[in-house]
């Protein structure tokens, strides 16, 4: 039976049979792989801290028929503090789904693995929210899918004005003209700016940058919007962070009488 090393991060973590897990990790070399870690919900386990979800660690992987089983794991990182703030939490659940849903087993994407590990540090002292719009832009870009961002995105006109109209559909903002064949909804230019700001920024940086508390509902909801569509799935921890909002971000949506997609 074949064994493998693989440098990786836990995503994904299920319950399996009476004791065990199924992990999903994302590794440097390996890319989205699953195996079962056995016996690890017995509270005697050795393994059982170094497979916990958003652990970093080196896992030795015996090769299966159907489904490889983690032989030994040792834990580099466990990013104690993404467990001991609900924001943080939230953030990191966020990156996780994100980078489960859009990636397919088996291939490997270094970059994606550094943007992925560099954010699960920066999520120790930077705006959970701001963290994670930039994850989810810099990832996009990555992947080939990064929206177009104050140019249209059907035409390339470079588009002007206090609010700009963005599809999901087209791919980003659109002008005027092109606009009238698609189903989107309206924002802020300053919120898309900013978006630009996110990409283009040193990431390890991102404390220099400042948004409000309407502005950063504003970009979550958009990019959410964004990446379900991209991907066909609901980003279900997003859902359920929108809970996590201010006041004023909540009331975002009563306010705004345009159409959705």
């Amino acid at each position: 039976m074949a064994v493998y090393h693989a440098d990786a991060l836990v995503i994904r973590s299920r319950e399996f049979g009476e004791s065990d897990r199924v992990l999903t990790l994302f590794s440097r070399e390996l890319g989205k792989l699953q195996a079962v870690a056995k016996g690890v919900r017995k509270p005697k386990s050795r393994q059982r801290a170094g497979v916990q979800l958003f652990t970093y660690g080196d896992f030795l992987i015996y090769r299966g028929k159907t489904l490889d089983t983690v032989s030994q794991c040792s834990p580099r990182e466990s990013f104690p503090y993404l467990w001991n703030d609900l924001d943080r939490s939230f953030a990191a659940t966020g990156m996780a789904e994100l980078l489960d849903i859009s990636t397919l087993a088996a291939q490997p994407n270094p970059e994606l693995f550094a943007l992925t590990l560099t954010c699960f540090f920066l999520l120790e002292q930077f705006d959970p929210f701001l963290v994670l719009s930039a994850y989810a832009l810099r990832l996009m870009t990555l992947l080939g899918y990064r929206p177009r961002l104050g140019e249209c995105a059907e035409c390339g006109v470079s588009i002007s004005g206090e609010r700009l109209f963005f599809s999901s559909d087209a791919g980003g903002t659109l002008c005027g003209q092109c606009r009238e064949t698609y189903g989107g909804r309206w924002i802020q230019a300053g919120s898309i700016a900013f978006m630009r700001q996110l990409i283009r920024a040193d990431i390890t940086k991102l404390d220099r940058l400042r948004w409000n508390a309407w502005m950063q509902h504003e970009i979550l909801e958009i990019l959410q919007f964004y990446l379900e569509y991209k991907f066909e799935r609901p980003l279900k921890s997003w859902r359920m962070g929108s809970l996590t909002q201010d006041d004023m971000g909540r009331q975002t949506k009563s306010k705004e009488g345009e159409k959705f997609e």
